[in-house]
């Protein structure tokens, strides 16, 4: 009954704020993508909260700049169920970005032991060997840290897709060989099937598949799944992206560097 109590709760503060912004910035306020976009994100939220698959798994989420500053000694479960064991954070994106928030995240999720990981996002119009560099530059790994993760989402608008899978597997061996261990792949489900899965199905692979599926791929080998983009945790403000590792915490731990 409490539940039901602060959900409808919820629902009443959802209308009462969506009326006060049109009639706060007007009706073509609405119409603009970031509106649309927000109040997506808000509204699923509250009436469409993501379901947690339940098993033998290690439960994680992923961070970025777009979740601003986290109070991490909030930071305890996803959707006030599911012990969070570890936070895999952007470190950089193409051959000069680096997150605005890396830095923070990095120390601060250590200091509240976690299990962490930093990830690139590959930016496929750019050089590989500089978007290697830049990584390096900016992610120092410890023992104890997860292996170097690449997102690698998009195909190219300026070079083929040959080119661009020599592109990606450039990338995983400079990264490879300065840090003297196999990165992790991040995809979506579907990306990866059409493009990836004929040259990196030998990875550890973390996919994403957001539908009400037992398995992000049909082919077994994948490792972690992003299961949602839009969970709730205690110190951190809007939707983050929920995780889980296939296996126990004790396993997971065994891909951490020496």
């Amino acid at each position: 009954m409490a539940k039901k109590v602060k959900k409808n709760r919820y629902k009443k503060w959802f209308f009462i704020l969506l009326i006060f912004n049109v009639l706060y910035f007007g009706y073509d306020f609405i119409k603009t993508p970031a509106f649309f976009y927000h109040y997506k994100q808000i509204f699923k939220k509250v009436f469409f909260p993501p379901k947690i698959p339940s098993g033998n798994f290690t439960y994680g989420i992923d961070i970025s700049q777009y979740q601003g500053i986290i109070s991490w000694s909030k930071v305890k479960k996803m959707n006030e169920k599911f012990p969070i064991e570890y936070v895999i954070i952007r470190a950089t994106a193409g051959k000069k970005h680096r997150d605005n928030f890396f830095t923070s995240n990095w120390r601060e999720v250590k200091k509240y032991h976690f299990l962490r990981g930093a990830y690139h996002y590959f930016r496929p119009n750019e050089n590989s060997t500089l978007q290697a560099k830049n990584f390096i530059k900016n992610v120092k790994l410890a023992p104890g840290d997860l292996p170097p993760i690449l997102d690698i989402e998009k195909m190219s608008d300026i070079q083929s897709s040959d080119n661009l899978l020599k592109g990606i597997a450039n990338w995983l061996e400079i990264i490879e060989n300065h840090y003297g261990v196999k990165p992790i792949i991040y995809s979506g489900a579907h990306f990866f099937n059409d493009y990836l899965k004929s040259n990196f199905n030998n990875y550890f692979l973390w996919i994403a598949n957001y539908n009400k599926v037992e398995s992000p791929l049909d082919n077994m080998n994948w490792k972690m799944w992003q299961f949602s983009d839009n969970g709730s945790v205690n110190g951190i403000k809007g939707p983050v992206d929920l995780d889980l590792y296939k296996g126990s915490f004790s396993e997971l731990k065994k891909y951490a560097l020496k």
